[in-house]
């Protein structure tokens, strides 16, 4: 990562990013459908816990980066927000709607619900990972600089 160039490098919602959550949502539900993951209703409430944890701290990070200024926060999440907050959202309404029902891989319909979900899940945790990225090459820029 160099700080003269401007370039998004790795995005969550890039073709890497999205063919990424594809094929983990997509090993999930077949996992799911072979009855290899015995305890779907632990994992979707801790996809669900993590999903509104991440949503408090980008609601968070949003108002630090309109208090404080262009710094590195707010160019970072000037890129990767939009990207999260479909993860976020996406992992929390698919959340809900797999705690609303009986979870057995018995319907294609509760399978492509877990395989939606695994899939939003991911996008989540990998727009996490390219904002925190993003954050520590900024603020490394910074320190360079100085």
């Amino acid at each position: 990562m160099s700080c003269n160039n401007d370039k998004c490098g790795f995005s969550a919602c890039g073709c890497l990013g999205v063919i990424i959550s594809i094929v983990f949502g997509a090993i999930v539900g077949i996992l799911f459908a072979f009855r290899y993951i015995p305890f779907i209703v632990i994992s979707t409430w801790i996809a669900f816990g993590l999903g509104v944890l991440t949503l408090i701290f980008l609601v968070i990070g949003v108002f630090l980066g309109a208090v404080t200024g262009p710094n590195a926060l707010a160019k970072c999440l000037c890129k990767n927000t939009t990207c999260l907050l479909v993860g976020v959202l996406g992992t929390i309404i698919s959340a809900l709607a797999a705690l609303s029902i009986v979870l057995t891989p018995v319907f294609i319909s509760v399978i492509t619900l877990v395989a939606i979900g695994a899939f939003f899940f991911s996008l989540m945790i990998l727009g996490l990972i390219a904002l925190i990225s993003c954050i520590a090459s900024k603020l490394c820029c910074f320190h360079k600089e100085d």
